[in-house]
Order: structure tokens, then C-alpha cells, then sequence
């Protein structure tokens, strides 16, 4: 009987009930292309149910992100600001993010994030009691994506 064997993310393979992986290798990507590709020893992002961390040899899962911050590693933690969008994690430790948009925290144009962010407040306050619709949610899109940006620069 042959043994069964999985494949890893950097093309080695491994017996299953062997050896966990030692690394997740991430891919942190837009439309506009790839915003990172890694190797890394932890993820946390930010879940639409929550915050949570990945680590090596974690379930597989498909989980939809919120606007927030995404910190790859934990040794050396580096912050992005990401939109909505989705991460998929295989039992291989390869870990894809699809997001809208994503941008280094240390790049953030914390005066524009600012500026953004109130206005896009000052929209949602103006609210009131008409019904929640598309234009809505856009304005709250708006208001989050702003509030990640400052968050993932460390900005107050």
C-alpha cells in the first residue's frame, strides 16, 4: 500500500500524520495585483465574526474579511490596512487574501485617511432614519477603510 502524501506550499511534500508545516506562505493580493508574498510564522486578521490568528498547520477555512488590520508575522510583524474581501487557508499552510484594497501600514497618508474618515462620519451622522440602501453601505465602506488605514499606521 503506497503511503498517502500531501503537498506543502513550497513544493515539498510530506506523509499525512506527519510533521506539521513550519510556516504559512501568504499571498496578499488586490485587483491590482500582489501586495505581498511571504513566508511567515503567524497571520491575524480581521474576520467579519472577529479578529483571529492563523498559525502553521492550520485547518483548512475560507472566511470573509472586514476592513481592518491584517499583521503578518509575529516575530516581525508587518501591518497592512486591508478592505473587505476573503482568506483561504489549505492544510498546507498556503494562505491566499483577497482583498479589495490593502496598503503597508507605514505607507499610509495618515492626513487623507483623516480627512476621509470624517467626512465619510460626518455622512453617516447625516443618516438619520432613511432606510440603510447601497449608498449607505458604500459610506460605511468608506468610514471603515479610513479607520484601517489610521489603525494599520498606529495614528490616533
Amino acid at each position: 500500500m503506497a503511503e498517502e502524501r500531501k503537498a506543502l506550499g513550497d513544493g515539498t511534500r510530506r506523509a499525512a500524520g506527519g510533521p506539521l508545516p513550519t510556516f504559512l506562505g501568504v499571498n496578499l493580493v488586490t485587483p491590482r495585483g500582489v501586495v505581498a508574498h511571504t513566508d511567515t510564522d503567524a497571520i491575524t486578521a480581521p474576520g467579519e465574526l472577529g479578529e483571529f490568528e492563523l498559525m502553521p498547520g492550520h485547518v483548512s477555512e475560507l472566511t470573509a474579511l472586514k476592513p481592518g488590520v491584517l499583521t503578518i508575522g509575529e516575530r516581525n510583524k508587518v501591518r497592512y490596512a486591508v478592505s473587505s474581501g476573503y482568506l483561504r487557508v489549505d492544510q498546507s499552510s498556503a494562505v491566499e487574501i483577497l482583498v479589495e484594497e490593502a496598503v503597508l501600514g507605514s505607507e499610509v497618508d495618515v492626513d487623507r485617511a483623516r480627512t476621509e474618515q470624517k467626512a465619510a462620519d460626518a455622512e453617516l451622522a447625516k443618516w438619520g432614519d432613511k432606510p440603510t440602501d447601497g449608498e449607505y453601505r458604500n459610506v460605511l465602506h468608506r468610514a471603515l477603510w479610513a479607520k484601517a488605514q489610521l489603525d494599520a499606521a498606529g495614528a490616533k
